[in-house]
């Protein structure tokens, strides 16, 4: 594989911390300035459980490498991965921007650091053939469909273990 293509591969969990830490400062607030219907509000406790989830996830996406079965399959969850930040820029940050006319947390990080990073990945990754161009979008599109739904889950992960009361 090309090295540069490696380095920027182990660059990308690194990212998703800078991006998920713009989010982080400002989540709640936000979370509670906007309708419900567009995106219920949460505490920065709970946020911060889903972001970890999150963040560890990617890393292990990434530095997991040698326990692949192959490196086939190791650029297809890499290939996920990032595209599921690369179509994360999209939605919901920028068009959550545009619609709400406000700043939304992650646009910043999303459209300067994770979409290039993100496409540039994406791009070595098809100019070398590593994989083939339908198993690249069909893991951008498992990828962002993957990352919505554990961001879900990852929320509701974080509101049981921030609201509930151990004894």
């Amino acid at each position: 594989m090309d090295t540069n293509l490696d380095l920027l591969i182990l660059i990308l969990p690194y990212a998703f911390v800078l991006h998920n830490l713009e989010e982080l400062i400002s989540m709640e607030k936000w979370s509670k300035s906007i309708p419900k219907s567009i995106h219920p509000p949460v505490t920065t406790a709970q946020f911060s459980v889903a972001i970890t989830l999150f963040t560890l996830l990617g890393f292990v996406v990434v530095l997991s490498k040698d326990y692949y079965p192959s490196e086939e399959i190791y650029i297809l969850f890499v290939s996920g991965f990032a595209g599921m930040l690369f179509l994360n820029t999209f939605f919901p940050h920028l068009i959550a921007t545009i619609y709400l006319r406000k700043y939304a947390p992650g646009v910043i990080t999303g459209l300067l650091i994770n979409t290039p990073l993100t496409a540039i990945i994406l791009w070595l990754i098809y100019d070398n053939q590593l994989i083939s161009n339908l198993q690249i979008t069909l893991s951008v599109l498992i990828g962002g469909f993957t990352g919505a739904t554990l961001a879900f889950f990852f929320l509701k992960i974080g509101n049981l273990l921030t609201t509930r009361k151990w004894n």
